[in-house]
């Protein structure tokens, strides 16, 4: 394996990585999702999925993002969502878990999105950097909306 040794390069694997997590959080999640039982929560959820297609055709138009390996952290992530499906009784605590499995996948997101951004910037790529910063934007929203039904999901449970 050659060693990313610049900026661009990196810049590059962060494109690849950022595309294979959305793709696999749009391909995995609709599973997962059709576990929800609060309306709040579908509703959520299915904007997690449009938004994550969304943004790997942002990600999948710029060249750089061709390639590279799968995504181990969103893998992870999904996977533990999936054993939640399969561990944990429907209702409130598993929205509860799903929750929880979408806004650990957000904080992974957002953090690779503000590594992007800083790269782009530093390249002076500024159409990049302004699409990067809106997408980990929207990861903020989103895990602002989650933490609210994550309210509403534990109240419900207790």
């Amino acid at each position: 394996m050659d060693k990313t040794d610049d900026a661009e390069s990196l810049l590059a694997t962060a494109l690849q990585d950022m595309l294979a997590g959305e793709r696999l959080l749009a391909e995995r999640l609709p599973v997962v999702a059709a576990h929800a039982r609060t309306a709040a929560l579908s509703e959520a959820l299915d904007r997690e999925i449009a938004r994550a297609r969304l943004q790997a055709d942002w990600l999948a138009a710029d060249a750089r993002s061709a390639g590279g390996p799968p995504n181990l952290w969103m893998q992870g992530i999904m996977d533990d969502a999936a054993r939640d499906t399969e561990t944990i009784d429907g209702g409130p605590l598993l929205d509860a878990a799903m929750v929880g499995a979408v806004r650990k996948a957000l904080a992974a997101k957002h953090v690779s999105y503000e590594t992007a951004v800083a790269l782009a910037e530093r390249l002076e790529e500024a159409d990049l950097a302004k699409t990067l910063r809106r997408c980990r934007d929207e990861e903020a929203a989103s895990d602002h909306r989650l933490a609210a039904i994550l309210e509403q999901c534990a109240a419900a449970a207790a």
